[in-house]
Formats: C-alpha cells, sequence, structure tokens
C-alpha cells in the first residue's frame, strides 16, 4: 500500500461525502478499483453527467486506494459557497473554459511528473442527455505528453441524483462508478494525427464501460 499522506480535511470531507451520498442512492456499486496502480502517474479520464461526479470518485476512490488524487474542473464551481471548499479540500484546481488554459495545463503535467493521481473530464463540461460527448485534445495531449496511463471510467446515475439547474438533489435508486483496464499511451509530442489517435482510444475505452443508452 502507498505511504502518500493523506490530509485530514480531506479524510473528513470523504466521509461526509459518503455518507450523503448512500443517503441519496439506494445501492452505490464501485468496480475496477484493483486496476488504480499502488504508486506511479496515472491520468483517470471519465465522463461527465452531474457536479456530484467528482464527490463520488474523490469520495470513493481515494479511501480505497489510500492515494489523495487530484482532479482537474471548471473555474466558477471553485467560487460556489460550500461546494467550492469540498472540491479545493478535495484536490481539484479550476480549469478557465473556452480558453487555453496554459497555467492550468502546466500545474496538471507538473501533478503527473510527480508520479501522482490526476483525473479529468475529457468532454470539458457535463452532458445535458447523459450521452458520451466527443473529447476535447486535453486528456490526449497530456497523456502523450506524459506517456503516463490512462484508466478510463465511466458513471451512471449521478444525473438523475443532481440534475443541471436543480437546487436540491433526489433520491435514485443505483449510482455505479467503474474503472476499465488502462489505455497504454507512448510518449510522443502531440502531433494532430496523434491527438486523434489517443483521443479516439481513450473515447472509445470509455464508451465501452457505459450503458447502450449512454453510448454516442
Amino acid at each position: 500500500m502507498t505511504t502518500e499522506r493523506i490530509p485530514l480535511g480531506m479524510r473528513l470531507s470523504e466521509r461526509f461525502g459518503q455518507w450523503a451520498m448512500q443517503r441519496l442512492a439506494g445501492e452505490i456499486v464501485v468496480s475496477g478499483l484493483e486496476r488504480i496502480p499502488a504508486t506511479g502517474a496515472v491520468l483517470l479520464a471519465s465522463n461527465h453527467i452531474s457536479w456530484v461526479d467528482p464527490v463520488l470518485l474523490a469520495c470513493w476512490l481515494t479511501p480505497a486506494t489510500g492515494r489523495p488524487m487530484t482532479w482537474m474542473g471548471k473555474a466558477e464551481a471553485m467560487r460556489w459557497p460550500l461546494v467550492g471548499w469540498f472540491l479545493r479540500v478535495n484536490g481539484v484546481f479550476g480549469v478557465r473554459r473556452g480558453a487555453a488554459d496554459l497555467e492550468a495545463f502546466r500545474l496538471a503535467e507538473r501533478i503527473l511528473s510527480e508520479g501522482r493521481i490526476l483525473g479529468i473530464y475529457p468532454e470539458g463540461t457535463r452532458s445535458p442527455d447523459g450521452i458520451l460527448r466527443p473529447f476535447r485534445d486535453g486528456a490526449a495531449l497530456l497523456a502523450l505528453r506524459s506517456g503516463v496511463p490512462v484508466l478510463p471510467v465511466a458513471v451512471t446515475g449521478t444525473d438523475g441524483l443532481w440534475r443541471k439547474g436543480s437546487l436540491i438533489p433526489r433520491r435514485v435508486p443505483r449510482v455505479t462508478l467503474t474503472i476499465g483496464e488502462p489505455v497504454e499511451i507512448p510518449r510522443a509530442e502531440g502531433s494532430r494525427p496523434e491527438l486523434a489517435a489517443v483521443s479516439g482510444a481513450i473515447h472509445g475505452a470509455v464508451a465501452a464501460l457505459l450503458p447502450e443508452a449512454n453510448r454516442p
């Protein structure tokens, strides 16, 4: 087991997040945890259907692996009351959408170079209908520049738990979190053909974990 230190604030927020999620979902099914390496850098690439997704991943993956995780999230969410605090405590850092946020990209590269776990939502925003959207180039570029393995992640059920535009959550029968087999990416500069090929490979790996109704 890794000896990485998990900050106290992160541990407390994880327990609260687990408590809240377990009362909002009749069943929470998590599979594939054994595919997360005990040491070394790894890039987690997940679909995105609700702002609750980072809560689910942080509160289940970090305690299960003993490894603190860092996530790329939208910069606006970091300013939300309570939610922003929860995201920051659980390793989320803001990325400005609609622009090339070089500072955030360099931070992501540094996190991977330090042998840590980085999570990213390659769609760039939440899917409005739960169907997997095309991926932007960020995840593929990070994977190519770093040469680290990419773990595809699929989440279902959180879109019903807290719908886009809703002020309060509602109970759902089931939430699932599935981690797939790693996608090995050889290090490269990231030419346009390389980006397209790698992005397609990651997209296909995430889509394969989703129910048929959520695939593009």
